[in-house]
């Protein structure tokens, strides 16, 4: 555009802005946000909310305060889907104490909450266990008039499973369907999850068999399976699924292939893998980084590498995820050489290591790398703080694999508020298929 004489204006940087920060290149965004100050054109509130949102939804509060405390000083009122993307993004990270600060500053400037706001609020404080503030919270909003939507109701159904009240989380999915709400793929996961973590499998199959078949259905069945560790039962709902002419799409295949790598069973993972693709169904980044886990978690290296290689001649980018498996793999100072390759090769790739992006596992074994200890300091990492953090791959927890977004989301629910909130690169489908199996 500026080749050919033509000065980008406010509307042009701000849509180019928006979609890279959707689409995780907030680097990107950055500089263009600079391009836009350079200009001298003044960034509005939808600048700022597309900025804020994408660094809160890549877990970059930092930079997301600097960029509110900026939108402030230059006269620019927030407004509430600003706050929404800071609330979500503290109660994401555990920050209950600064998303409250925010939500009472929303209160105190007369802003307010909508739908999207008291979702993010709800679903805070059920991640965190505290469903009696949770509930509190719908009643606030249909005291004003405000009818919870889709995702508020299936955050209350998982919150209630979670809890242990089944009873509770089924009469809120029948008052979803006397609204006249169809379930999606979540509520209907959520449900079928709910029941069977809380052992009621045949009652899972009724609700199953009351729903329309169809894709979804089945692949949430599947999903609740898998997760229950049932594997021979999911596999008999799947051979049904192909009996009744519902063709399997790559989502239950994932969330198989997932389960089996889990299990380490490699071999009968990549069987399913080479099925999907004489079906002529594509793996995707997250087929592949299943596998490349399953065998970075053996120490199975080359092969790792071989199945990268694989996924990158097929037009599939890496990402941060994928490194981070990686490297987690080669997790020995003897590897030094292959980490710093690891990392140079992230560096070309602009999947830049800072303080906000770099996963816990891989700050650890680079730091146990002297080749690029100077490097993770120059980044501001703090050396002790990676190292604590290493320490904590002790527990059960952190020895599960890594996490695959940027925003660390922990539930199926986290997946469907980041849905909501933006245009997500990928199907809620797929993002809830992958939190669930990992």
């Amino acid at each position: 555009m500026s080749n050919v004489g033509i000065a980008p204006n406010l509307v042009t940087l701000t849509c180019l802005i928006d979609g890279h920060c959707k689409n995780g290149n907030e680097e990107v965004a950055s500089e263009l946000y600079k391009k836009m100050l350079e200009l001298k054109l003044l960034p509005n509130v939808i600048t700022y909310n597309a900025l804020i949102d994408g660094f809160c939804k890549r877990g970059m509060l930092d930079r997301a305060e600097d960029l509110f405390s900026s939108m402030l000083e230059d006269g620019v009122y927030a407004n509430s889907a600003v706050y929404t993307s800071i609330i979500d993004g503290h109660f994401k990270k555990g920050n209950i104490g600064s998303a409250m600060k925010y939500l009472s500053q929303m209160h105190d400037q007369g802003i307010k909450l909508d739908v999207e706001a008291y979702g993010a609020v709800i679903w805070g404080f059920c991640s965190i266990g505290q469903l009696d503030r949770a509930i509190k919270i719908r009643e606030e909003m249909e005291k004003k008039g405000l009818i919870p939507d889709k995702m508020i109701l299936t955050t209350l159904i998982d919150g209630y499973f979670k809890a242990g009240n089944m009873r509770a989380a089924l009469a809120i999915y029948e008052k979803m369907l006397a609204r006249g709400f169809d379930p999606d793929v979540v509520t209907f996961s959520s449900l079928i999850d709910g029941l069977c973590k809380s052992g009621f499998v045949n009652e899972a199959r009724e609700y199953f068999c009351k729903e329309k078949a169809n894709e979804i259905t089945y692949t949430a069945l599947i999903d609740g399976l898998c997760k229950q560790r049932m594997l021979h039962e999911a596999e008999m709902v799947f051979r049904e699924m192909s009996v009744k002419g519902f063709s399997p799409d790559k989502y239950p295949y994932t969330s198989r292939i997932i389960r089996l790598c889990k299990q380490g069973n490699l071999v009968e993972a990549f069987k399913l893998k080479n099925t999907m693709v004489r079906e002529g169904i594509n793996p995707d980044l997250f087929t592949f980084s299943s596998l490349i886990w399953g065998l970075a978690n053996k120490g199975l290296m080359i092969e790792a590498k071989q199945v990268l290689d694989d996924m990158m001649k097929r037009g599939i980018e890496p990402d941060r995820a994928v490194y981070d498996i990686l490297i987690r793999g080669y997790g020995n100072p003897n590897n030094a050489v292959e980490i710093s390759l690891l990392h140079d090769e992230m560096r070309r790739r602009g999947l830049l290591i800072t303080g906000s992006h770099v996963g816990s596992w891989t700050a650890a074994v680079l730091i146990s790398s002297s080749s690029v200890l100077h490097s993770i300091s120059s980044k501001s990492l703090n050396p002790k703080q990676v190292i604590d953090l290493d320490l904590l791959m002790a527990s059960d927890d952190c020895n599960e694999s890594p996490q695959m977004t940027g925003s660390d989301p922990q539930t199926p629910l986290q997946y469907h508020q980041m849905m909501r909130l933006q245009t997500a690169k990928v199907s809620s489908l797929h993002l809830h298929l992958l939190n669930q199996a990992w």
